[in-house]
């Protein structure tokens, strides 16, 4: 396969993936208009980092180990349950006592490690990473690729995640939308709640379901 038609299908998928609600974008949003452009950064900056991690992995082969161990896969969806669940809670308790102080704590504040953190273990509990980075080096990467091409791919979605995370930053910690976010701020901050842990019972149920 040519190497141009390898790479542009690997950034089209990154791309696909990003623009796809799920729970790696909820966490960007929520840290940048809770704790600003900073915590947004971090936390994509986490989330990056995780990918990172999921992608290296992958060019070992670890998404495969998955499909011979499942129930490894299923421990991992369940921690990935049990975190975004626990995000969930944290911003309905938020939203419940009108504080935003509780939101900012579950993911991330611009002055701690806490939104690095968080969008870090969001990526690192989300089987669906490990799978999507498998699938993406079986259906584009040559078996005969050099060591030198997949640890290109593995930097070309590290900067990929990087660049469409702090888009994603930029973008809710802009002013206009900040000052939306404060006038709505107790609607906004359920509304996080149930789509964490939406997300999360939704995996916890797939999990149980494939038992």
């Amino acid at each position: 396969m040519d190497l141009l038609v390898i790479l542009s299908s690997i950034v089209l998928a990154n791309l696909i993936a990003w623009i796809t609600p799920g729970p790696n974008m909820i966490a960007v949003m929520s840290a940048s208009l809770t704790g600003g452009r900073r915590a947004g950064l971090l936390t994509g900056l986490g989330l990056s980092a995780g990918a990172t991690v999921w992608a290296g992995l992958a060019v070992l082969g670890v998404a495969t180990l998955f499909e011979l161990f499942p129930n490894a896969l299923l421990a991992l969806r369940l921690a990935g349950a049990g975190y975004l669940l626990w995000l969930g809670f944290r911003s309905l308790r938020a939203a419940l006592l009108d504080d935003a102080s509780g939101l900012v704590a579950s993911v991330g504040s611009a002055r701690t490690p806490r939104a690095f953190r968080t969008g870090l273990l969001v990526s690192l509990t989300n089987p669906k990473a490990a799978l999507f980075f498998g699938s993406i080096l079986t259906t584009f990467v040559p078996i005969d690729a050099s060591p030198t091409l997949l640890g290109g791919i593995v930097a070309l979605c590290a900067v990929l995640a990087v660049t469409c995370h702090s888009v994603t930053a930029t973008l809710f910690s802009a002013g206009r939308v900040i000052r939306a976010f404060e006038r709505m701020r107790r609607t906004a901050t359920a509304l996080f709640g149930v789509v964490f842990a939406g997300l999360g019972l939704a995996v916890a149920w797939d999990s149980v379901r494939r038992l």
